[in-house]
């Protein structure tokens, strides 16, 4: 099987800034893991939500990549999943500003999915989201380049790369078991 690869935060900032609405990658990335944790239909309007208007085939391409990358890390459900995130040797605070914009369009993702954020029964499922909420308002211009901060990145993002898995097998969980299910009762 042909192994789906995500474009590059670099890649993707290009074709974005060829839209009308010119999200930010990370953000754009966050979107799709948002849809793809609360739905597991596909969701056909995500593109237009993401560009705002027509899209142009470089853009649609890199989108319909990246959607496709990112279904197939969260089902196969090898906690591989990469995060769109500025590489490493950007400065700092403009990769805890990405950070953040991709909590914030996880969040906008779910919610787009129609996955409550708010009110929810107390779990690991709830403390994930909540803990989205409060990195999405992370202040990121005081974050100094500093190796205790470095440190501190690092694990952020190992921390918001699992929980959006943990959100994922949460959410589609009971799918994934009732088809498991179904299949195996059925007479072949």
């Amino acid at each position: 099987m042909k192994q789906i690869a995500l474009p590059t935060y670099t890649e993707l900032d290009v074709a974005l800034s060829k839209t009308k609405l010119k999200l930010h990658p990370s953000q754009v990335h966050g979107i799709i893991c948002g849809i793809l944790c609360g739905t597991a239909d596909k969701n056909a309007e995500w593109e237009a939500l993401i560009t705002g208007d027509e899209v142009a085939p470089v853009v649609h391409k890199a989108l319909v990549a990246l959607y496709e990358a990112t279904q197939k890390q969260l089902h196969d459900f090898l906690f591989e999943i990469e995060m769109l995130l500025p590489a490493d040797a950007v400065d700092l605070s403009h990769r805890a500003e990405a950070l953040t914009l991709w909590c914030q369009g996880m969040l906008t993702g779910l919610k787009i999915a129609q996955v409550p954020l708010m009110d929810r029964e107390p779990g690991e499922l709830t403390e994930a989201i909540n803990d989205f909420i409060e990195i999405a308002k992370m202040n990121y211009e005081e974050v100094v380049s500093s190796e205790e901060d470095e440190v501190a990145y690092t694990e952020l993002v190992e921390y918001v790369r699992m929980a959006a898995i943990l959100i994922y097998q949460e959410l589609q969980g009971d799918t994934t078991s009732a088809n498991q299910i179904g299949s195996a009762n059925r007479l072949h």
